[in-house]
């Protein structure tokens, strides 16, 4: 197929809702969005539209939902105050959050609890467990201390990805800078490869499908930052592979079916899992936000106008761009000095 054929999409499917019960039992999910609908903040407001969708990305398209999957957790009345626990550690020492997230998590998990104690009698879901959590005093991700990845590490990456999904989720990671919760988001309408440059158009996240987690809103990515063509062949790949599902919304699912036999979109925690296999399998230190950090360090070693820079990653203010560059006095810092002329 040429790369400047277009691409036949299916029909749009509607999103499916989740189920309510299973054998007569609330479900997880039901539960949750219930205690959204029905919580009461003192002084009588409901949650806002935006803490709505923040905490529902949280405890049904984020971490907690793959680790469920794990524990086979389907209804409410199969979660309690230890399984929370239990979650917390894995959260905490095996996908090194930091600890605020896992201070926020925390909260939320309690009032969920509190509520399901309330609303369905499972006195269980409340306890001395979370309390007595242990979280570390500063962040537990070592994100912040990893450099850049470096051009061997990122194409070993890329290499080792088993499948065109996962090649596809390290090369977007990788040469677009997203964040997570954007990537996961990501739908078929906003690839445009028929467009000179490719463009990606990040319209929102997992959180708010609306709206960027800055101010800068919705903002144009191209494919080929950096001179690189390998996104955009493994995107017209990925999308005109026979075996993706006609009409799928989402540009990357996971394995997972919903109630009607369709795959699910990919969510954070997936993503997460993904990369921890791959980490596994070559031994390089890689979450998200590396990849982020890679792409801002090689884009500002490359000499690419910070005001430009800012604009691609999303970010509101120059000073973010500067905590994300992740450079040193390397052979590309060097090289970049040179090209410089005043």
């Amino acid at each position: 197929m040429s790369w400047n054929q277009p691409i036949t999409r299916g029909t749009k499917r509607d999103r499916p809702r989740p189920l309510a019960a299973i054998d007569g039992r609330v479900t997880f999910e039901a539960a949750v969005e219930t205690w959204i609908a029905q919580h009461v903040m003192p002084g009588g407001r409901h949650y806002a539209t935006t803490t709505q969708n923040v905490i529902r990305s949280n405890l049904l398209g984020s971490r907690l939902t793959g680790w469920r999957k794990g524990e086979d957790i389907e209804t409410v009345d199969q979660w309690n105050a230890d399984k929370a626990v239990k979650f917390m550690r894995w959260y905490q020492d095996e996908m090194h959050a930091d600890a605020d997230t896992v201070r926020k998590f925390r909260t939320q998990l309690r009032q969920f609890g509190r509520f399901c104690a309330d609303k369905y009698g499972h006195a269980d879901s409340i306890g001395p467990a979370l309390d007595a959590l242990r979280i570390a005093a500063g962040p537990t991700d070592p994100k912040d201390k990893l450099p850049a990845l470096s051009k061997g590490e990122s194409d070993l990456l890329l290499g080792t990805a088993p499948t065109t999904r996962d090649q596809l989720i390290v090369a977007l990671l990788l040469y677009t800078g997203l964040r997570p919760s954007e990537l996961v988001a990501l739908e078929e309408r906003h690839v445009d490869l028929a467009r000179n440059p490719p463009v990606v158009v990040i319209e929102g996240s997992v959180h708010n499908p609306t709206r960027t987690k800055t101010e800068a809103g919705a903002r144009t990515i191209p494919l080929n930052v950096g001179g690189h063509r390998k996104l955009t062949s493994l995107m017209r790949t990925h999308l005109t592979d026979p075996k993706r599902p006609r009409g799928a919304e989402y540009l990357l699912l996971s394995k997972r079916l919903d109630s009607q036999g369709n795959p699910e979109r990919l969510t954070i925690g997936g993503l997460d899992l993904i990369l921890a296999r791959l980490e596994k399998a070559t031994g390089i230190k890689c979450n998200a936000y590396r990849f982020r950090h890679t792409f801002c360090t090689r884009c500002a070693d490359g000499g690419m106008a910070m005001t430009t820079l800012k604009q691609l990653l999303g970010h509101k203010t120059i000073e973010m761009v500067a905590y994300y560059y992740r450079g040193k006095t390397s052979q590309e810092v060097l090289e970049a000095a040179t090209r410089i002329r005043f």
